[in-house]
């Protein structure tokens, strides 16, 4: 028997609530969220702004504090991680920070001096792909360079968790879609769990091995991609269809005479009294139907 592969990062009925501040009122950023990630998972987080995806991953890396429920990252509480358990965590956060005065030569340099595991051919063919100039000072990168030097910090120890907020945003296509490939390709080779968040779908669709979808603060749905596109679909059925009793109803619209409906564990052709049609749907128009 195959021992069972313990969790790199488990979120358990994990609830955050911001306070009322001045005239804004107290928000809900998380509510009652379970998630579970295993190494060579690459989980993508979809959800509009605010919805709690850079929140939970703020949670997990222990830099906000949560109100209820368990985080356990590499099985230590997130406030409390050592310094073995941080140096196995990459993290890039949506405005990539530090080094001003520096050159990338010289940041690197500093860097890599905290990472014994830090692989320098990684770094290397990096620089090149991302085309960025080793002796170039850090303050006059443009954004996208910027974001491009973050994720070479994050990813070259090749940690066993790697946590990315809308890491490719300011990258241009072509570097984007070489980055998302490799992103894969490090969590099977290196059995890492990446959790990412994007607003680009086909990202998403294009890399992720599963996805979550998170709206306004709760977990809509968190399902492998390939099962995803096999077995959520939009139903259109009479109003007073009955659906099958292991449908799970994610979302529904009615007007007088039908309802549209958002359903997962769909099996396939089945067909039921009421049902009018079938469609699949991709990530973008999952994300839509849904908001």
């Amino acid at each position: 028997m195959t021992p069972e592969v313990p969790p790199i990062l488990t979120f358990s009925n994990v609830s955050k609530t911001y306070p009322a501040k001045g005239s804004q009122a107290a928000r809900v950023a998380l509510s009652n969220l379970s998630l579970q990630l295993t190494p060579g998972m690459v989980v993508g987080l979809l959800g509009q702004n605010g919805a709690g995806k850079s929140t939970l991953m703020r949670c997990a890396l222990g830099i906000l504090d949560i109100d209820q429920g368990e985080i356990s990252t590499l099985n230590q509480t997130p406030l409390m991680l050592s310094a073995q358990a941080k140096a196995k965590i990459g993290y890039v956060p949506q405005q990539p920070f530090g080094y001003e005065g520096f050159t990338v030569e010289r940041a690197l340099e500093l860097h890599r001096s905290f990472y014994p595991d830090w692989d320098m051919q990684l770094e290397q063919d990096w620089l090149v792909r991302f085309d960025l100039d080793a002796t170039q000072s850090v303050q006059r990168l443009s954004v996208g360079q910027r974001q491009a030097l973050a994720l070479i910090m994050a990813m070259a120890y090749c940690p066993q968790l790697l946590i990315l907020d809308e890491p490719v945003a300011s990258l241009d296509p072509i570097a984007r879609r070489k980055f998302m490939t490799d992103l894969f390709d490090l969590a099977l080779e290196s059995g890492s769990a990446v959790l990412f968040s994007s607003h680009i779908t086909s990202d998403l669709e294009r890399v992720a091995s599963h996805v979550a979808l998170i709206k306004q603060g709760r977990l809509v749905l968190f399902k492998e991609i390939d099962a995803l596109r096999e077995q959520v679909k939009l139903l259109k059925v009479s109003t007073d269809a009955q659906l099958p009793t292991h449908l799970i109803v994610l979302h529904q619209t009615e007007t007088q005479a039908t309802r549209t409906i958002v359903v997962d564990d769909y099996l396939g052709n089945e067909k039921f009294p009421g049902l009018i049609s079938v469609q699949s749907l991709n990530l973008e128009q999952l994300f839509m139907e849904l908001h």
